[in-house]
């Protein structure tokens, strides 16, 4: 899963037109710093995921735990969102 999304950049400048025709678009390219902080994100989510995997395998205090984390995550995401969205409209 983490390889597919790492191949984004060679595989998103290809778009479909409006008669199913593939073409290369320049513009969607990512430039060498957006690809060094796309791989520094992906490789950071991967090891978040497989960190909580092996934590979840330890036993009933691992999946007490891999729970918590997993709450706490989704309540900093929600509230980056809502700041995002409020520093948006002003």
């Amino acid at each position: 899963m983490f390889i597919g999304v790492l191949i984004r950049w060679w595989t998103v400048p290809f778009a479909v037109s409006n008669d199913l025709q593939i073409y290369y678009n320049p513009d969607f390219q990512m430039k060498p710093s957006e690809c060094k902080e796309f791989v520094a994100f992906v490789l950071c989510a991967a090891s978040v995921y497989f960190s909580l995997v092996n934590v979840y395998f330890l036993g009933k205090t691992g999946k007490k735990l891999v729970y918590t984390v997993l709450v706490l995550l989704a309540v900093f995401n929600l509230y980056m969102m809502l700041t995002l969205l409020a520093v948006a409209t002003h």
